[in-house]
């Protein structure tokens, strides 16, 4: 348990600034440009943030569910449980709708787009999946952070 709960911690904490930094600077950036440069930079920051994010969404799941089933102390498994649910919400989403929408962006040739791109232009859909996820991995670490209060001797 000492070593498992710094590294809930720390790794939701990565993947909840990973997804507020893009829901509150990334995509309103991306919701400006011109479709060929929001393919451009799409198709820039996707290796960057991948396999990053996806990585530090399971181990810190993992991490946390391993705390609830090691007999973690019974005052901290609520904060324990609303974290997994929360993060199983991430992955999910990020699986059906996120990751998706991004295959079908950075699959574009940014030279080349599609005539209807600006019909089916995938932005407010992305906006709206990524901050289901931001607000998902924000409450996670929070529910990481009260369980770390709860757990540490007073």
């Amino acid at each position: 348990m000492a070593l498992l709960l710094p590294i809930a911690l720390f790794t939701g904490g990565l993947v909840a600034g990973m997804l507020l930094w893009s829901a509150i600077g990334g995509v309103p950036w991306m919701r400006r440009l011109s479709g060929a440069e929001y393919v451009r930079l799409h198709r820039f920051w996707s290796p960057r943030f991948d396999p990053l994010g996806p990585i530090a969404v399971v181990v810190t799941a993992a991490a946390d569910l391993a705390l609830l089933t090691a007999g973690t102390a019974r005052e901290a498994r609520p904060a324990l449980t609303v974290a997994v649910a929360a993060l199983t919400g991430v992955i999910i989403v990020s699986a059906a709708r996120a990751a998706p929408l991004k295959r079908r962006v950075t699959a574009l040739d940014p030279d080349r787009l599609p005539d209807d791109f600006a019909a089916r232009d995938p932005r407010a859909a992305w906006q709206r999946w990524n901050l289901i996820r931001t607000v998902l991995a924000v409450g996670a670490f929070a529910a990481n952070t009260v369980a770390v209060g709860l757990l540490l001797p007073a």
